[in-house]
Formats: C-alpha cells, sequence, structure tokens
C-alpha cells in the first residue's frame, strides 16, 4: 500500500513539475530601437568646421536610439514547435522636415513629436534545451505613426532656410509616412530565454525590421535608410495551472458514527 502510495505521489509530482515548467503565452519586453539614419551615411559623432569655414554637422540627428516597451501572444500551430507570434511595441520619436522628407532630430531643432506602434506578426520556430528555450523567425510588421507639433514650438515659427513653417512641417511628416506603403515592415528576429526554477523566463531578443518601401518610394534614399534593430530584454510568466482536486472525504452519520458502505 505504501508503495503504491508512494509511485502516485512521484507521478504527480512529475506531472505537477512538467505543468510549472510550462511559459505563459505572454512575454513583455522593453529595450532600445537604433533607427538607421542615413542623412550623413549615419554618423554618430557630429562633425565641426570644415576646411572651407562652412559649419559642421547635420541639419538632422545622428541615427537615432529610442526606448521601447511592449509584450507578445506565441499561439502553438500544428506544426511542431511553430508559433504565430504577433507582438506590439511602443517608443516614439522627434522629427523635422528636411530634404523633402522626415528626419530625426536633436530637441533644438524638432518639430514633430511622434509616437509609433510597430505591430509585428511572426512566425517563430521554438526548441528547448535544457533550461534554454531558442527561438528564431519572421514575418510581415506594420509601423503605425502619427506626429504632432511638438510642446513649446509655434506651428507659425518658420527657420531661416526652411520652405514651409512648423504647422505645415507636421502635415507633410504625416502624409509621408503613410504615402507609398513607408508603413510596411517586414521584420526578422532571433531570441534566447532561460528558465529559472521558479518557472519565470528570462531572456533577450533582437529584431530587425525593414521598409520595403525604400524599393520604390521618391526621394530615393539608400536602402538601408530607416532599418529598425531592436534589442530588448523579455520576462515570460509560468503558465497558470490548477491544483488537482482533492481526494473527497468520507461521509459520516451523525448518529451512528460510521461510514456507510457505498
Amino acid at each position: 500500500m505504501k508503495i503504491r502510495r508512494l509511485a502516485v505521489f512521484l507521478f504527480l509530482a512529475c506531472a505537477a513539475a512538467q505543468i510549472h515548467a510550462e511559459y505563459s503565452r505572454w512575454t513583455l519586453f522593453g529595450g532600445l530601437n537604433l533607427v538607421w539614419n542615413s542623412d550623413g551615411d549615419g554618423i554618430t559623432v557630429i562633425p565641426g568646421m570644415l576646411d572651407n569655414g562652412d559649419p559642421g554637422g547635420l541639419t538632422s540627428a545622428p541615427s537615432p536610439i529610442a526606448p521601447f516597451f511592449g509584450g507578445e501572444y506565441r499561439y502553438p500551430l500544428k506544426t511542431r514547435d511553430l508559433f504565430f507570434s504577433p507582438s506590439l511595441s511602443f517608443y516614439s520619436l522627434q522629427y523635422l522636415w528636411d530634404n523633402d522628407r522626415p528626419l530625426p532630430a536633436e530637441i533644438e531643432n524638432r518639430t514633430a513629436y511622434v509616437p509609433s506602434i510597430f505591430m509585428d506578426f511572426p512566425f517563430l520556430w521554438s526548441r528547448e534545451y535544457g533550461r534554454f528555450l531558442l527561438s528564431a523567425g519572421g514575418g510581415p510588421g506594420i509601423l503605425a505613426r502619427y506626429g504632432f507639433l511638438d510642446s513649446g514650438v509655434d506651428p507659425e515659427e518658420k527657420n531661416p532656410g526652411d520652405e514651409y513653417n512648423a504647422g505645415d512641417q507636421v502635415k507633410h511628416i504625416n502624409a509621408f509616412f503613410w504615402d507609398s506603403a513607408r508603413w510596411l515592415y517586414p521584420s526578422i528576429q532571433a531570441g534566447a530565454k532561460y528558465r529559472l526554477e521558479t518557472g519565470w523566463g528570462g531572456g533577450f531578443t533582437l529584431r530587425i525590421a525593414y521598409p520595403l518601401a525604400n524599393f520604390w518610394s521618391t526621394p530615393t534614399v539608400p536602402l538601408y535608410d530607416s532599418i529598425m534593430y531592436m534589442l530588448s530584454v523579455t520576462i515570460t510568466p509560468p503558465a497558470r495551472t490548477v491544483a488537482p482536486a482533492a481526494a473527497a472525504e468520507p461521509v459520516t452519520d451523525p448518529q451512528t458514527g460510521t461510514t456507510p458502505s457505498p
């Protein structure tokens, strides 16, 4: 009898351990998004005075790095180890209008404040090796952006040499974002996750999103312009589990103090 109870206990313990080892389908993440700016070939240090006496530097900012945060849901498909994993990422940048397109802006030159939502729809292959979970894949993505006149900027403000005032610049920036399918951003990604004893998982993911409109839109820009490199830290909770129902206690007859037989 004791051996049978021990076997049942070990079976339930193993089953519970396996259940607790499963990840939740939800993952939260946060990190940094490098948006490659081809204006000046993506330089990271603003040059100084040129030999001919002209001031150095760029009209725009160097390639900006924006903090972002978001969440992912992994839906398992019938094929083993394959998941559909839509996600949302939120970040914001500041832009100005120059050279017939929006360019990332330093704070003193900004015109528009642009909140952005990157909606990613990848298919991921995942495989677990011990405590490590590796995944890779890709899919279509949509970058939804809409600019607002930044705080402290007058809509009638116009810098020397600018073609439009600040209010009109914001209108042109928004029109540019949604013209020529510039919102189409397919992506690829790879990630690794480590499982803690508590069932929680932590890891890193690198996602690269590419603006397909670079191939056909005007004005013409280098093909690497506005590529997003998104490196994030991920946190995944353990799956919810339901404790097994306790065995029903025998009912005792209050008058006789005995347990009736079935």
